[in-house]
């Protein structure tokens, strides 16, 4: 039987779960991918066909396409149905640029994203009773400078503001306007408004303007989503240690963004800014895992760098303040073959996955964040596939986090 969201939400009921999902742009289809997995071996686990993430999530959360997929999977949606919608979305939102993403105008058009999200967030607000469980949605509000992270817990701050107080309250603002802020990222797509005070004619008077959450350090929301669940100021208030809260973390597939460093100096400044706004994203992720490896004991650490290697056994906190799980997989490169008949040599750790070579065009395109042509999302999802089973088997999820209803369904 599916729990209520206060169900979710009551630090009283037991063993709290986390769903954080990262930034990516249309390689969101990769963490659908992951998540498929992950979603397959609950099912079996709980003998319930039907079950869905929101079942077992008490908190699902993400940044830019990452809050996409968390709002679809909060409102109860399997991830083959937000597979579905992604597999559509991809060549209908980047199929056509519409301006050069740096002197005159962003890459896509924002309208073309609203469409596309219509069918699952309509009207919705968050405070719709429609969301099955705990959501966090992360954007950054360019105008003030601040990191925005809405939840729909009803013991926020901001959650129902006095009417005569002018500011808007949380639980009125839309999803899909939340969703498209924490999706506006820079040169991609034009920044999102959203009323943010009212005068007492109901007249709107202040307005926010808003980008990806990329921009505020949480394209991996990991970190923050463990300051939402633990510190009290976020009303969730539930308790540390690694037999009482988990959390799954889902990358979207991870490349440093290198570039040459001749190259780069011959670069307008716009675009440079480009690059370091992306090598900067890039640092920002890495560093959450590192954080959230160090009050952690993963079984599967995820690799950091060639100085620290993948931390395992390293527990800055001395006893783990989680069960942590990091998803993800490197999007290999290979050297450009001299020409087309030329052959690639040895296989990259990803064609040994996926036991097949792949083209130079083909794994140069996986990490382009609007490469949305359906080939490209389709051998992203297959690599996403291949690496949720990687990690997901009758031991992860830990089975200490298993619903207790689940044990009448394998008695």
């Amino acid at each position: 039987m599916a729990r209520t969201l206060e169900e979710h939400l009551d630090p009283k009921t037991g063993p709290k779960r986390v769903l954080a999902l990262d930034g990516g742009g249309v390689k969101g289809i990769l963490t659908l991918g992951m998540l498929s997995a992950l979603e397959a071996e609950l099912r079996r686990r709980s003998g319930d066909a039907a079950l869905v993430l929101s079942d077992y999530y008490d908190l699902i959360g993400g940044t830019s396409t990452g809050a996409i997929i968390a709002a679809g999977l909060a409102l109860g949606l399997s991830v083959e149905a937000m597979t579905e919608m992604y597999e559509k979305l991809g060549p209908d939102v980047f199929g056509r640029q519409a301006g050069d993403g740096v002197f005159l105008q962003s890459k896509f058009d924002a309208k073309k994203l609203r469409k596309a999200l219509q069918g699952v967030l309509s009207t919705r607000t968050l405070g719709s009773p429609d969301l099955k469980t705990g959501l966090a949605i992360h954007a950054k509000r360019i105008d003030t400078g601040s990191a925005w992270v809405l939840t729909n817990h009803p013991g926020s701050k901001y959650w129902d503001t006095p009417t005569d107080s002018g500011t808007y309250p949380n639980k009125r603002y839309r999803l899909i306007d939340l969703v498209q802020a924490s999706a506006a990222a820079p040169t991609f797509f034009d920044e999102v408004v959203i009323d943010i005070e009212f005068d007492d004619r109901n007249k709107p008077i202040q307005k926010g303007y808003f980008l990806d959450g990329a921009v505020s350090g949480n394209n991996n929301p990991s970190l923050q989503m463990l300051m939402l669940a633990l510190d009290p100021s976020y009303a969730f208030d539930w308790a540390p240690g690694a037999d009482k809260l988990m959390m799954t973390s889902c990358g979207t597939g991870l490349r440093r963004p290198e570039v040459a460093g001749g190259s780069f100096a011959g670069l307008p400044p716009g675009v440079k800014g480009v690059h370091a706004l992306r090598s900067m994203i890039y640092d920002t992720q890495i560093q959450g895992v590192m954080m959230m490896q160090a009050l952690s004991e993963p079984a599967k650490p995820w690799r950091i760098n060639s100085e620290i290697g993948d931390m395992k056994g390293v527990s800055i906190a001395g006893a783990p303040v989680l069960d942590y799980q990091r998803l993800d997989v490197m999007l290999d490169r290979k050297p450009r073959p001299a020409n087309r008949r030329a052959q690639s040599g040895e296989r990259t750790p990803l064609e040994i996955m996926l036991d097949r070579d792949l083209p130079w065009e083909a794994m140069e395109g996986l990490d382009q964040l609007a490469n949305g042509k359906p080939e490209n999302m389709a051998l992203l999802r297959e690599i996403g596939e291949r690496t949720g089973a990687a990690y997901i088997d009758a031991a992860y999820p830990n089975p200490r986090f298993d619903l207790p209803s689940w044990g009448s369904a394998r008695a």
